[in-house]
């Protein structure tokens, strides 16, 4: 006799091991591929990680390559080159050692005590040492990035006498050519000085007379001692007594010399205050006068009732100073010449007023234009400058 529920039994136990075993089946079906998967990505990875390798190698080999060729360079740069991390000195080249002979590393840079500053900001003025037999002017340049500097320092020694050379052989080639004008300028006054001087050894003029011959006399001497100086700033060199000097002062000098002539002509003189801390290295009475001539200038073309603007503008280490005028302009022939020896308008002026100011400024690194604003004219006396910090 059979038993149904033994067989039903029986048949549900056996339905249960084979979902048992397929579901084994499957999972690892899965894990396999999930295995295969896995190892296919690793080869992948493990290309792009070899691939990435090699790109890293020859950046490396090329890196060391080109630090070596920028340190060959370094080496081989005559200018000196010193790095500085927190202006503490790290690494820098052979030819720094020129400038610093007991430079070291891991030590605090600072520029010597005896090194003098010259005209322009960043360079320097180096006296001769008992083991040197000439001076030296050095120029520094400073890169700054976050905490880190990077320091240049080059011997311009040679540049600036050649500078020099070209300026002096510009004025003597200036002076060669004006030698007719300066015989005509000496010829007048002197030949008239010399009437003068004939009447007074005549015997039969009375005192007054006489006395009338000698004013003029004096007078005409006085005009070619003028002369002479004048020439003799003209083919001044270089400035020879530096000094520190604030360019509100030489405005306010140049202003207090000015302004009686001024009130007298009935001219005003407008002057925007200069901030102090604005100075230059400069030679003061030559700059001065430079200023004055220009000043002169504005005033002689100026009327009655017109004004006559003087203001500076800064311009990151260069100084500005500009003087404008209400007069008729400046005719172009003239812009050509105005600056050139003997050159005059006026019935009085020797010519040498403008030249004279133009080889101060320019000894002293700087430049002067000129040009036409429409309602009159604008001298610009460009410096280099220094910001002295309060």
């Amino acid at each position: 006799m059979i038993n149904s529920s033994d067989n039903t039994l029986s048949l549900d136990s056996n339905t249960t091991n084979l979902g048992e075993i397929t579901s084994k089946s499957t999972n690892i079906d899965a894990l396999q591929s999930a295995f295969t998967l896995f190892y296919e990505e690793s080869k992948k990875l493990e290309a792009q990680q070899t691939e990435l390798q090699s790109k890293i190698d020859l950046l490396s080999t090329e890196l060391s390559e080109s630090n070596q060729r920028i340190t060959a360079l370094i080496k081989a740069m005559p200018a000196g080159v010193i790095l500085l991390e927190n202006q503490i000195v790290k690494i820098f080249n052979p030819s720094a050692l020129q400038f610093f002979p007991f430079l070291k590393s891991e030590q605090l840079f600072a520029v010597p005590k005896y090194w003098k500053e010259s005209i322009t900001p960043g360079e320097y003025f180096i006296e001769a040492e008992a083991s040197s037999t000439f001076n030296r002017t050095v120029q520094v340049i400073k890169i700054e990035e976050d905490f880190r500097t990077i320091i240049q320092i080059q011997d311009i020694s040679q540049n600036i006498f050649n500078l020099q050379k070209s300026q002096q052989e510009s004025r003597l080639t200036a002076m060669g050519k004006m030698t007719a004008s300066i015989a005509h300028q000496i010829r007048t006054p002197l030949a008239t000085a010399l009437i003068y001087s004939s009447h007074l050894c005549d015997l039969e003029l009375d005192d007054a007379t006489k006395m009338n011959f000698a004013q003029r006399l004096r007078k005409q001497l006085l005009d070619l001692e003028k002369l002479s100086k004048e020439m003799l700033h003209f083919v001044a060199n270089r400035p020879q007594k530096l000094e520190l000097i604030s360019i509100s002062d030489l405005i306010h000098d140049a202003q207090h010399a000015i302004q009686a002539l001024c009130d007298q002509k009935q001219v005003k003189l407008m002057t925007q205050p200069c901030d102090p801390s604005i100075k230059i290295s400069a030679e003061k009475t030559p700059l001065m006068n430079a200023l004055i001539a220009i000043l002169e200038n504005a005033l002689e073309v100026s009327s009655s009732n017109q004004m006559i603007e003087l203001n500076t503008q800064l311009d990151k280490q260069r100084c500005h100073i500009i003087i404008e005028d209400q007069g008729p302009g400046i005719s172009e022939q003239i812009l050509e010449t105005m600056f050139e020896p003997f050159f005059s308008t006026g019935a009085n002026g020797t010519g040498l007023g403008l030249s004279i100011a133009k080889n101060a400024i320019e000894s002293h690194r700087g430049t002067i234009q000129a040009h036409n604003t429409g309602h009159g004219a604008r001298f610009t006396i460009t410096l280099p400058c220094i910001i002295e910090l309060q």
